[in-house]
């Protein structure tokens, strides 16, 4: 979860909250990370404002793609909400699409090869919130406007860089009903973001890889926590919180076994998991 004063902001998935790993934060009011992404999970973009001092308008881009404009209204609206998750995006007035990852298709189809000049804005996830100055709120049903890009399934040829890595497209349509809403007009005070937060998404491998999430290391096997550790390393973020649990046990665990000497655990036996090899990956 990255944070900006009372300004917070995560990605989530089936309500699990993403972990974030290797935090920069490049100017003053521009935080970024790096977080695993899973083929044909869905997500959603998720932010929080406990003190809404001001209005702030979220602009939500994937790859490159404006996908949501949302306004956070401030503290003079005491009914409205503090915290807002967009894990869709609006078709028409009845429809919508969720956010999801996916897999780059790659082929060696030579009518593909323009994809080795293309610039791709794959692989990044960005909030940016806006302070506003608010003229006039009206509550009444939205009007979808139609014509904005849309995230489809990409193909690019096996020589890109690209190959093996995720993108985000819009899954299968499905009828909503039309949403009643905060109609806001107002104006932006700035010429700059207030705060923009950006998640870069990645296969958890490729990160693994390229050192920016930890490979999974040796395990003490012992009796008496033999229930406590998985039968096997999930590559996956909940697998790697389990894994720092563990090892916080573990080096406890060593640190007495050395004190006592090896008599005092006679049963103790020790089992290597040895992590999956990976190339080291352009992450570019």
């Amino acid at each position: 979860m990255l944070y900006f004063g009372d300004i917070f902001a995560w990605i989530s998935s089936n309500g699990i909250t993403n972990e974030s790993f290797a935090i920069e934060r490049p100017a003053s009011n521009c935080i970024t990370c790096w977080i695993a992404s899973e083929s044909g999970k869905k997500f959603a973009v998720n932010w929080s404002n406990t003190s809404r001092e001001f209005p702030l308008q979220g602009v939500v881009s994937i790859d490159g793609v404006v996908c949501d404009n949302h306004v956070m209204l401030d503290k003079m609206y005491p009914d409205k909400p503090s915290a807002i998750g967009v894990s869709f995006a609006r078709t028409s007035d009845y429809t919508q699409r969720d956010f999801m990852f996916s897999t780059i298709e790659v082929t060696d189809d030579d009518a593909y090869l323009h994809t080795l000049e293309q610039s791709f804005n794959f692989g990044t996830i960005t909030l940016e919130l806006w302070r506003l100055r608010v003229a006039n709120v009206v509550t009444k049903p939205m009007h979808h406007q139609y014509g904005s890009p849309v995230l489809e399934h990409q193909i690019v040829h096996e020589r890109s860089k690209k190959a093996g890595t995720h993108h985000v497209r819009y899954g299968e349509e499905y009828s909503s009903p039309n949403p009643v809403v905060d109609m806001v007009t107002s104006q932006k005070i700035d010429q700059a973001p207030y705060v923009s937060f950006t998640f870069r998404y990645r296969p958890l491998a490729m990160l693994m890889a390229n050192e920016i999430v930890p490979r999974p290391l040796d395990f003490f096997y012992d009796n008496a926590y033999a229930n406590q550790i998985p039968p096997a390393v999930n590559h996956d973020a909940a697998s790697l919180a389990e894994i720092r649990r563990l090892e916080s046990r573990l080096d406890g665990l060593r640190s007495r076994a050395r004190r006592a000497g090896p008599s005092d655990h006679p049963t103790r036996r020790r089992i290597k998991m040895e992590p999956d090899s990976a190339e080291i990956i352009d992450l570019t």
